[in-house]
């Protein structure tokens, strides 16, 4: 489906009320556009419009003319959060345009579209980037530190997961809440180490709800559970090495735990000796540094992260997971 076939509405946003927080004096904003503004890009706008180094000028839905945009020469900042399918079209449009991009995932369906906007993004030096959201969590950079520091050893195994209900008819959950644990999973083993293997549990309808993608290397074994049949809220990241275990549990409190133990045969784990450390870290906002992580890279302060979304898409089209057009978390 061509660009040409998406028309949007375009909403022109009032100039953010100046205060000592959104505006210094002889301080320069960056002018902002937010195309798509359903159940994500409302999300989105809102850590937009709190973010004092953006200036949100337009919010544009599936019924505007986006060559306003990109004719606007005070918008150099586009965020994207559209239905999948239409990721490919606009974003080429927008780095064509010398816009540079923040997308919601997945960049694109496709690899090969992937590695084509990042090589436009290169020759125009403009910045691509996507908000997988687990990737800028606290908790899970605190995880990344522990075992930096060696207080598990080897990582010998992982097990993921992202388990709720409904969200049904928008295409595979492998695509939905499958790549958002491909984006944690690369942030302890690259995934360029590792094959994978799916396995779908539940189909409805030709569509799958709840599948199981295993993952693995010599040495290193794991997998992700991803449903939309869960009825609860379940996102877990179980990390064991040779001395211990961390648990990543974004839901409750605390988000982090580590448990080091000895391996003594038969004994049970109230006799282990065992050092158990829980961090209080706070999960509930982690759009918010993504925001924060798109300013820093447009400053050159952080590099852009389209090489990993090109390998999640990579990933996901070699499990030859239905692509699921017409779904997207920024379904308008």
């Amino acid at each position: 489906m061509g660009f040409a076939s998406f028309k949007f509405r375009l909403l022109p946003l009032a100039q953010p009320v100046t205060t000592s927080l959104s505006r210094q004096k002889g301080s320069e904003m960056i002018g902002c556009a937010l195309i798509g503004n359903g159940y994500w890009g409302s999300k989105l706008k809102k850590y937009i419009e709190e973010n004092p180094n953006f200036d949100l000028k337009y919010v544009c839905n599936s019924r505007s003319d986006l060559n306003r945009v990109w004719r606007d020469g005070t918008i150099s900042a586009v965020v994207v959060a559209t239905p999948n399918e239409t990721h490919y079209p606009i974003i080429r449009a927008a780095l064509l345009h010398g816009k540079n991009v923040l997308s919601e995932k997945p960049l694109t369906l496709e690899g090969g579209q992937c590695r084509e906007l990042g090589q436009i993004a290169s020759d125009a030096d403009r910045i691509l980037a996507v908000e997988y959201v687990y990737t800028f969590s606290r908790a899970l950079k605190q995880a990344q530190g522990l075992i930096g520091a060696g207080e598990i050893g080897n990582i010998l195994g992982m097990e993921m997961a992202v388990k709720h209900l409904g969200r049904f008819k928008g295409g595979s959950v492998y695509w939905l809440l499958g790549s958002h644990m491909l984006s944690v999973l690369d942030m302890f083993v690259p995934l360029t180490d590792l094959s994978f293997e799916k396995r779908d549990m539940v189909t409805c309808e030709g569509e799958v709800e709840t599948g199981v993608i295993s993952f693995g290397k010599p040495g290193f074994e794991g997998q992700i559970v991803v449903s939309l049949n869960y009825p609860g809220k379940d996102t877990s990241v179980v990390i064991y090495g040779e001395n211990g275990t961390i648990i990543y549990d974004p839901v409750n409190q605390p988000a982090l735990r580590l448990d080091k133990y000895q391996r003594m045969k038969w004994t049970i784990a109230d006799k282990l000796p065992r050092e158990h450390k829980e961090f209080c870290i706070d999960e509930n906002n982690n759009l918010r540094y993504a925001i924060e992580y798109f300013y820093e890279a447009l400053s050159g302060r952080a590099k852009s992260n389209a090489g990993l979304a090109t390998e999640i898409t990579t990933v996901l089209q070699m499990l030859q997971v239905d692509k699921g057009v017409g779904g997207g978390e920024g379904r308008s």
